[in-house]
């Protein structure tokens, strides 16, 4: 399989836009003179002119600081070896921990240069045919639960990768899937399943719904099965299908016969999941015993091989999830679990006295359901744009996407957490979360000292009466006295804005509450029924609402009340703080690890992806700025590493 796989990326894998490089021989500086070795490398890469304008512009503030010479030579030791997107990453983050606020001192900051620079050149390490497999990394795996399926501890989630967000079923609009399976997209998809597969992760996951992902996943890996570089018995394949509530079973087939048209060249699915069920209704219709339900319906699939095992996602409340859980139908649970906050989950009550997913993940290892953490570095925290707080909090010995993943692993129990990957790039963090994994002590201590940390800050941020209480008894969205209005997930999005100053994570979410209806000329149930959302249920906060029926359990009723509406203030849709502002209170980002936009364009909206797909918008795609930037700031390193051989 390596070897197979080895020739495949060579055969698929676009060229990386990597310049040519300018190192002379080891041997060349002790026969010719450094100052003509220098003058020509330099002149061979920029003008002068070009030289002083971009340094000017463009250099990191590290490489002219008197440590500058040494992490450039660093840098410029690995540079052949590391992908355009990761060498920007890599600057990035030093820039970051290079700041007056957590500069570190010189000898940790060039471990920290080594280190990362290291991580990001993985993919030169498993393509090295002169070091013995069993040497290089792979992803380790775990027991599914009850499924036996050994599943890698990551997940390539396919989300974030397809060249549209619009399903195929939508009239005019839905995209070409023989022009999709020829598009740049799909080249940069097959460039991160074989470097997936490369490391040992092997488990894709994508949905019906997640525009033209699920053909395009299904296009790459037959392919590959075809031309001999992988079996069917190589990877681990997962689908979802969205239950309505009430839904018939002839509608549900219709939808699984659409995606079956696109997966039946993959010979029968190994997961096969309910999608986003959240609410009573489409519990109920889900959970229906009869003979022609919804349940039944798949578990004919299965006895008849098409599928192999059922599970569900939900992005719903605590209460709910558990429900789900204890019905004992499921094989596995794909939720959101993770270290700052369940997303719709959070503040909600769990049954059992406390809120969020955790009792959730307890109860369904207890029943030996493979679990699957949903979305773990987006909704978990946009942690590939971290706060400013959190990443110094955490500390320079892993990153904030590490730390989450190794939270999950490590404290929570869960077996795989899903990466929405957009480039292969995007698997440096993770890789980096695996290699901590496998060294079992060190991991369990790296996580514990960083959790620490966090939960000092947020004690002494908050105050520990709030800390330990202020999201406990708090109405779900589902339940009336709520008036429909998300109470615990906005006192959640307090909590990360005061103690984390989590403030483009904090918008965003906060944002799609907004953008949930409400009609004062209806019921409660009517407005639920018509304006929820299963994948985004519950509203933004309402002034007009009384909520001291809501709040009368609260330890604190009247201090909720005041955390509601200054959230609100702070995170409405019309909010004016300034970026000074935003400083003052804390709420700066530490670095953008997002090099590029994702394909299907960061921004998921209606608007969005009809403009996209009439072409009156671009998509996203590596944008030739992306290009440029990387091709600067390797000169700069470069130069900067040169330069140094003068002193």
């Amino acid at each position: 399989l390596s070897s197979t796989i080895n020739h495949a990326i060579e055969h698929h894998r676009r060229p990386l836009s990597f310049p040519t490089s300018t190192h002379n021989t080891p041997g060349t500086h002790h026969t010719m003179s450094r100052r003509f070795s220098l003058t020509k490398t330099l002149s061979s890469v920029f003008s002068p002119e070009e030289k002083k304008e971009e340094d000017d512009e463009n250099t990191p503030s590290f490489l002219s600081s008197s440590r500058g010479p040494q992490v450039a030579a660093i840098l410029d030791k690995y540079a052949d070896k590391i992908h355009d997107d990761s060498f920007l990453k890599i600057v990035r983050q030093l820039d970051f921990w290079h700041a007056d606020e957590q500069s570190l001192p010189d000898e940790e900051f060039l471990a920290l240069a080594e280190r990362l620079a290291r991580i990001a050149s993985w993919r030169e390490v498993v393509d090295d045919a002169s070091i013995p497999e069993e040497k290089k990394m792979t992803i380790p795996k775990v027991r599914f639960g009850r499924t036996e399926l050994q599943m890698p501890i990551i997940t390539c989630g396919g989300m974030r990768i397809q060249e549209t967000w619009i399903p195929d079923n939508v009239p005019l609009l839905k995209s070409n899937k023989s022009k999709v399976v020829l598009s740049p997209s799909q080249e940069n998809l097959k460039d991160v399943i074989l470097s997936c597969l490369k490391i040992g992760l092997n488990h894709f996951e994508t949905a019906r719904f997640y525009g033209s992902s699920e053909v395009q996943f299904v296009d790459a890996l037959s392919n590959l099965m075809e031309d001999g570089t992988i079996k069917r018995s190589d990877f681990i394949f997962q689908t979802k299908l969205a239950p309505g509530a009430g839904m018939t079973r002839a509608d549900f087939g219709k939808q699984w016969e659409a995606s079956w048209s696109n997966v039946k060249k993959l010979g029968h699915v190994d997961l096969l999941a309910f999608h986003c069920v959240s609410d009573s209704g489409q519990i109920d219709t889900m959970l229906s015993d009869a003979d022609d339900g919804l349940y039944n319906f798949l578990l004919e699939l299965q006895k008849a091989g098409t599928i192999k095992h059922i599970g569900f996602s939900t992005h719903g409340s605590a209460a709910n999830i558990m429900r789900m859980i204890n019905s004992n139908k499921f094989a596995y649970v794909n939720l959101h679990k993770h270290f700052f906050g369940d997303y719709h989950a959070a503040g909600t009550p769990d049954t059992l006295g406390g809120q969020g997913n955790a009792a959730c993940v307890k109860r369904a290892l207890e029943l030996d359901m493979g679990v699957f953490g949903i979305s773990p570095f987006d909704k978990g925290g946009k942690l590939y744009r971290p706060s400013a707080v959190v990443a110094a909090a955490i500390g320079p010995e892993l990153s904030p996407i590490a730390f989450s993943a190794l939270h999950l692993w490590k404290m929570q129990g869960v077996h795989t957490v899903s990466v929405g990957l957009a480039r292969s790039s995007d698997l440096d963090e993770v890789i980096e979360a695996a290699r901590i994994y496998a060294e079992d002590e060190k991991a369990d201590a790296v996580v514990k000292a960083a959790e620490g940390r966090l939960e000092d800050l947020a004690i002494q941020k908050l105050g520990k009466d709030w800390y330990e209480k202020g999201l406990l008894n708090v109405p779900s969205f589902y339940e009336e006295t709520s008036d429909g209005m998300s109470i615990g997930h906005m006192l959640w999005l307090h909590d990360c804005l005061t103690a984390y100053g989590m403030h483009e994570f904090s918008k965003d979410r906060y944002g799609s509450l907004e953008k949930t209806s409400w009609s004062k000329s209806k019921s409660y149930e009517e407005n639920v029924k018509k304006h929820f959302n299963s994948g985004n249920p519950g509203r933004s906060y309402d002034e007009s609402v009384d909520l001291t029926e809501a709040l009368s359990n609260h330890y604190d009723p009247e201090l909720a009340k005041s955390k509601l509406v200054e959230v609100h203030n702070w995170l409405k849709k019309d909010a004016t703080l300034s970026e000074g502002e935003q400083a003052k209170l804390g709420w700066k980002q530490a670095y953008n690890l997002t090099t590029w936009e994702e394909f299907p364009g960061e921004v998921v909206s209606i608007s969005n992806v009809i403009l996209s797909r009439i072409g009156l918008k671009s998509g996203g795609g590596n944008s030739e700025g992306a290009v440029k930037e990387a091709k600067i700031m390797r000169g700069i390193v470069r130069r900067s590493s040169l330069l140094s051989l003068e002193d």
